[in-house]
């Protein structure tokens, strides 16, 4: 059974925490090298705190994926970290949420032979679910070109709101991602070719199957 939820920092458990930490480090730093602040084997930053919404998925019980959610009035990676990244002064709109450390666990997933699930469009649908469920207007998030490639890919409707470039000197996009009924449905019609289910219960959120 897979289950995708909501849960606010301040009520997340201590060893869901130490999990989603660990596998967090296990993403961007072990994986992907980024510059991420990291103690020990857990991956946790200053953006970790009482203004966080995550979204965490479990299969059978394991953590497999999760994003965090900060609303855009809120101090954030795109206000912060990543604001001379490019040429773009941010909007104070408590309208709008930014997603940051968006990961599925390759490692994890790899194990679960019995399943064919495809947890990366689950949890983009479960990101477009949550926020209408919650009567936001829209996400912007900060992406590599790869993963830009993957949301055009997934049939969810996009817009670049910037281009500029990492620490690194890579290309870096900074997004609007929209939380529209056509892009709802794309996900949905790619989702049952998977796992079959009426579109009522992918629809809804909490997202369970």
């Amino acid at each position: 059974m897979f289950n995708l939820i909501n849960v606010e920092y301040k009520d997340i458990i201590n060893d869901r925490l130490e999990e989603l930490y660990l596998l967090r480090k296990r993403t961007f730093k072990d994986r992907l090298n980024w510059k991420v602040s990291c103690k020990g084997e857990r991956e946790f930053d200053e953006y970790d705190n009482e203004n966080t919404h995550y979204l965490l998925g479990c299969y059978n019980g394991e953590l497999i994926c999760s994003v965090r959610f900060i609303s855009m009035k809120y101090p954030n990676m795109i206000t912060g970290p990543f604001r001379d990244f490019f040429h773009y002064t941010a909007p104070a709109d408590n309208t709008l949420l930014e997603s940051s450390r968006f990961f599925v666990d390759k490692d994890r997933v790899k194990s679960l032979t019995e399943t064919k699930l495809p947890f990366c469009h689950l949890l983009f649908l479960g990101m477009i679910n949550y926020t209408r469920a919650i009567g936001m207007t829209g996400i912007l998030t900060v992406c590599s070109r790869s993963m830009y490639t993957i949301l055009k890919r997934s049939g969810w409707n996009t817009e670049v709101e910037t281009i500029g470039n990492s620490e690194k000197n890579e290309p870096v996009y900074l997004l609007r991602l929209a939380i529209d009924d056509d892009s709802q449905a794309n996900l949905i019609k790619y989702i049952r070719r998977y796992h079959y289910c009426d579109e009522y219960y992918l629809k809804k959120w909490p997202v369970y199957l």
